[in-house]
């Protein structure tokens, strides 16, 4: 076991699956206390249950981080569990195929719960957790965004906006308290094999996207989601104690073209 994260309270949103859950095992491997938030508890607790199981610290929250209240009850379920918060990792997002779409076809009600999930999720989060790291006077963020963040893909009307905003929103609140001790960055996925990914796989409208990408992807892969972790795991430790604002791509190398 590592120690890069040694007896830091550390919150993962979407922990249950995915980038969440490599983050959560990856976290735990390095120290960490960790707070595995989701809004599927059973994948939450599955997840908190096999870092136990390995010799890690870990809880699991049921959370829906578009509601104010639910995020507040998170943060306090984390300061009983490790009477701090050392990291924050936004990584919860609604996203795959149910949320593909041209302008045109946009549903509002789909756009709504994604920006609600996708921006306000992030905000909300910042807005408990930042207090109590400015209490310590040092904190890390890592907002996860993606390559949508910065580039345009067929049908990615709802998702891409968000992503984008999540990028701003990581600069703007990184000048506005890295003077109390907080560090935020951001990390911009490529695609992973993940269960958001794999809704697009099974899904015949998003084919388009996926051939378009996989043609453009200098490294010529998807990757495993514990490799974006790792970019996740480097913001999140003192290894970036100089790092603040940062948008760092772990793309397989898309957005260098």
């Amino acid at each position: 076991m590592g120690t890069r994260l040694k007896d830091k309270v550390c919150i993962v949103t979407g922990g249950g699956a995915g980038l969440g859950e490599a983050t959560c095992r990856l976290f735990a491997e390095e120290g960490g206390q960790v707070v595995v938030a989701d809004i599927d508890a059973a994948s939450a607790e599955g997840t908190a249950d096999e870092i136990a199981a390995a010799g890690g610290s870990a809880i699991a929250v049921e959370v829906d981080v578009a509601q104010e209240d639910a995020v507040q009850g998170l943060v306090r379920r984390a300061l009983e569990f490790g009477g701090r918060i050392d990291v924050l990792v936004n990584n919860a997002a609604a996203g795959g195929a149910p949320y593909n779409f041209k302008v045109t076809d946009v549903p509002m009600d789909v756009w709504q719960r994604c920006v609600d999930v996708n921006l306000k999720g992030p905000l909300l989060c910042m807005k408990y957790v930042i207090p109590r790291m400015l209490e310590q006077k040092k904190g890390a963020i890592v907002n996860i965004g993606s390559i949508s963040s910065v580039v345009g893909l067929p049908a990615q009307a709802i998702y891409a906006p968000t992503k984008a905003a999540i990028m701003q929103l990581t600069r703007q609140a990184a000048s506005d308290y890295t003077r109390g001790g907080i560090r935020i960055n951001c990390v911009l996925p490529g695609g992973m094999h993940t269960p958001m990914m794999q809704s697009e796989l099974d899904d015949p409208g998003s084919q388009e996207a996926i051939e378009q990408e996989l043609a453009l992807l200098p490294i010529g892969r998807y990757a495993d989601p514990r490799e974006v972790a790792c970019a996740v795991l480097f913001l999140a430790s003192d290894e970036a104690s100089f790092v603040v604002g940062a948008v760092l791509s772990a793309d397989g190398g898309y957005t260098a073209q």
